[in-house]
């Protein structure tokens, strides 16, 4: 079994048990074992973040869609070698919607050297430079290294993953993936869901759906914003060494390859 495989098997296993048991956990637990990243937004509101991994494809704009519909801000993190064309990310900027850093390729941090990483997120730093200031970095495919963390921080970009997440990249039935979003949300919760050609027009369903639903649970839905990266590292609402510790987890989800 290979390291990648016993990292998804884990973060598996990890959402499974906060479906389960309690949903308030899992974010605390993981900002224990890495300070550098956050896995929530640190507020007292009672108040959700949207965020799309893997954009653009075919489906982003029937995402753009349901966000406009609902008047929900979200965050897409964009792969740069996904980009063909520059009104693929025109169309998010011009929907008011803000992009975040997701590398170059789909390659797992794992699996770059701290040089390939590097070259990796500065370039996909560059493209999206020239269309707003992006703010955000989303490791791919587990949760990088503390020197890749550490690399991103010092270009002015917080690290950020969640646990609001359904496991859209192994459940495709959207009924199932509205009632785990749904148990699993929290005050600050980071709910992640996947572009794609197939699966971002899973997602849009499912927000069609969920975003009424958490709103009738009293959620609203909030903008991850450049005042964020401002406040100190570590467990949600609480102050951490700036330093990461050395621990070896890596988890995440795997992109879709179409």
């Amino acid at each position: 079994m290979t390291r990648r495989t016993k990292a998804f098997m884990a973060l598996g296993v990890l959402s499974i048990l906060a479906f389960l048991v309690a949903p308030d956990i899992l974010p605390f637990a993981l900002s224990f074992c890495r300070p550098d990243i956050w896995f929530k937004v640190p507020t007292i509101k009672k108040e959700l973040f949207v965020t799309i991994d893997d954009a653009p494809s075919r489906s982003t704009d029937e995402i753009l869609g349901v966000l406009r519909k609902h008047h929900v801000p979200a965050t897409f993190f964009v792969i740069a070698d996904r980009v063909k064309a520059p009104v693929q990310i025109e169309q998010i900027v011009d929907a008011k919607q803000s992009l975040g850093n997701h590398l170059k390729s789909t390659r797992a941090c794992s699996k770059l050297s701290q040089s390939e990483f590097e070259s990796d997120f500065d370039a996909c730093s560059v493209l999206l430079n020239r269309y707003s200031t992006p703010h955000f970095f989303r490791p791919a495919s587990d949760f990088g290294t503390t020197d890749q963390i550490a690399y991103a921080r010092s270009k002015g970009y917080r690290t950020i993953m969640g646990t609001v997440f359904p496991l859209d990249h192994w459940i495709t039935d959207p009924n199932w993936l509205v009632r785990i979003a749904r148990w699993e949300a929290v005050r600050g919760g980071i709910l992640i869901m996947h572009d794609g050609d197939v699966r971002g027009g899973t997602t849009a369903a499912v927000l069609d759906r969920l975003i009424p639903e958490l709103r009738a649970a009293g959620y609203s839905f909030g903008r991850l914003g450049a005042e964020l990266t401002q406040q100190t590292e570590g467990h949600p609402g609480k102050g951490a060494p700036l330093e990461p510790i050395q621990l070896p987890g890596k988890m995440g989800s795997p992109h879709e390859s179409e």
